[in-house]
């Protein structure tokens, strides 16, 4: 396994639940009182979240194919993504034109079934896109980047990244971010993943837009 802090890594499922396998245990809070004076806060946080609820359209996306399961977060938007390298090199990467932009998707492979699951994790792995217009494949971030002196204040937002070969064994995951340099105003509505399974997750219901 690569000892690359941006790559992908894998992790061992035997023991968790499905609906918490792709959650990593934080830090114990401890309790906290909240004061009277920010209850009005936490009241009109309370609505946005019934609001985003309502909407029917998840964070969290899991899909079952027939060898794998594909769990993928709903896309993030940025202009610019950079990682540092174990060299400790900065490595910054754009769109290719200024009517484009960057997506990001954290995307967990869970291998349920077979025993051992040779994984090509490259731009026609999977694709971002509208199921009624374009699908854009995804950004190989090893290939496509300019090497900066001074580190992006954002730097290893975005790691590991989820690419290259992976060996994944049964019961295990490997997650990480995904890239894709897709034309502003597209909607990101749809994830296609197409090694090994052919795997689609919807980001939104077509049928209320």
């Amino acid at each position: 396994m690569s000892t690359n802090p941006s790559r992908s890594r894998t992790y061992d499922t035997r023991n968790q639940p499905r609906e918490q396998m792709n959650h990593f245990p934080h830090p114990r809070r401890k309790n906290m009182t909240i004061p009277s004076r920010a209850l009005v806060a936490l009241a009109l946080a309370s609505l946005l979240a019934l609001f985003a609820a309502c909407s029917n359209e998840p964070d969290i996306v899991a899909v079952r194919g027939r060898s794998i399961e594909i769990h993928a977060e709903r896309p993030v938007i940025v202009d610019k993504i950079s990682y540092s390298t174990t060299a400790g090199d900065h490595h910054v990467i754009r769109p290719r034109a200024s009517n484009r932009q960057l997506a990001a998707v954290f995307v967990t492979v869970v291998n349920r079934t077979s025993t051992v699951m040779p994984l090509l994790v490259n731009p026609e792995a999977a694709r971002l896109g509208d199921r009624r217009g374009e699908r854009i494949e995804a950004l190989d971030p090893f290939d496509r980047y300019s090497v900066v002196s001074v580190p992006d204040e954002d730097e290893d937002r975005f790691v590991p990244m989820l690419w290259g070969d992976i060996q994944l064994d049964r019961n295990f995951q490997v997650q990480g971010w995904m890239l894709f340099d897709v034309p502003r105003g597209l909607t990101l509505g749809t994830l296609w993943w197409d090694e090994i399974d052919e795997v689609v997750a919807d980001f939104v219901e077509y049928v209320r837009r």
